[in-house]
């Protein structure tokens, strides 16, 4: 794909980029000219992430609120004005209703919901000095209601939902500031969480985050995406 340069002169926050889906996500950005700030849990995976896409490393526990904090600092420091901002951190616990313990919510919730709910509040600064910014999370269909739950990984199900739900009241109230909020499903990922079986390639998951990334000002905003087309909630 030729590259577009659709994101030249901006800077993109995208957690979790040492594993995952997040390496592929920070190359799509830096490819249309991000200079892309990559968050790591440790400094060291950090620096390797940044070094792939010649961006800037973020380090960070963000399970933690001050963890978070501290990425925030590390963010607003490099980018006073922050246009992308990519929550792709994630965290999966499986458990049925019979199984799941009080650890294991907790576990995907202080990732998957507590660190984008505290992190998009700690870099609104940012986040309003971009004139148009656009923040995407990475969701999951597992979180989905319209279709029913599937049953099974009550706590990562539980999580997607809640982080859906932020997306969809956060970007309410950010539209006056010219903030687009979206959550995407990216399929099933062929990484250490979704297994070598997975069909969907993560630099495949990556164009939906792009997209959304690069939508104009005015764009869609408060919706859910699955290969750069709406779904539902």
């Amino acid at each position: 794909m030729p590259r577009m340069g659709t994101l030249d002169g901006q800077v993109a926050l995208v957690t979790g980029t040492s594993r995952g889906i997040g390496p592929a996500i920070a190359a799509a950005l830096a490819a249309e000219g991000a200079h892309v700030l990559c968050h790591a849990r440790t400094a060291d995976a950090a620096r390797r992430a940044a070094a792939a896409v010649n961006g800037s490393a973020v380090a960070g526990d963000l399970a933690v609120s001050e963890g978070v904090i501290a990425v925030a600092r590390q963010v607003a420091a490099l980018a006073p004005a922050l246009h992308v901002l990519v929550h792709n951190a994630g965290v999966l616990r499986r458990g049925s209703a019979a199984d799941t313990t009080r650890e294991d919510v907790k576990a995907c919730l202080d990732v998957n919901v507590l660190a984008p709910i505290e992190l998009t509040r700690e870099l609104l600064g940012p986040l309003r000095a971009a004139g148009h910014a656009r923040v995407v999370v990475v969701s999951s269909t597992m979180g989905q209601l319209s279709s029913g739950m599937g049953g099974g990984s009550l706590p990562y199900r539980v999580s997607k939902a809640a982080v859906n739900a932020f997306v969809a009241n956060t970007a309410t109230e950010l539209a006056p500031a010219g903030i687009i909020v979206n959550a995407m499903h990216p399929g099933w990922v062929r990484t250490d969480m979704g297994g070598a079986g997975a069909t969907v390639t993560p630099e495949q998951a990556a164009r939906t985050a792009l997209y959304l990334a690069a939508l104009p000002p005015g764009g869609q905003t408060g919706l859910f995406f699955r290969d750069c087309e709406q779904i539902a909630w």
